[in-house]
């Protein structure tokens, strides 16, 4: 493998290591933003999760074909299960 060997101006290496940091400030509270919701959400939930209204996820269950469960007679959206189907849906475009 070719290595590739580069000075920088100070300045410039001050400026691509903030860049690096906030980028990967930015990821982590993405990941933190996707762990505050349960494995197996409401459909109120999902519908704040994916920033969309009830009855878009509803229209996604019926027609849609978005997978639920039935927990004591409440629906429950898997988030692996969602975000595996919003790749899907969005790839289909």
């Amino acid at each position: 493998m070719a290595e590739l060997s580069m000075k920088l101006s100070n300045e410039l290496e001050q400026m691509i290591k903030e860049d690096v940091r906030e980028s990967l400030a930015n990821l982590l509270d993405e990941i933190k933003a996707g762990n505050a919701y349960p494995e197996y959400m409401s459909v109120e939930q999902t519908a704040k999760y994916v920033n969309v209204s009830r009855s878009t996820i509803d229209k996604w269950i019926k027609h849609r074909g978005l997978p639920t469960i039935n927990v004591g007679g409440t629906t429950r959206i898997k988030r692996i299960e969602l975000d595996e189907y919003l790749s899907k849906f969005h790839s289909n475009k």
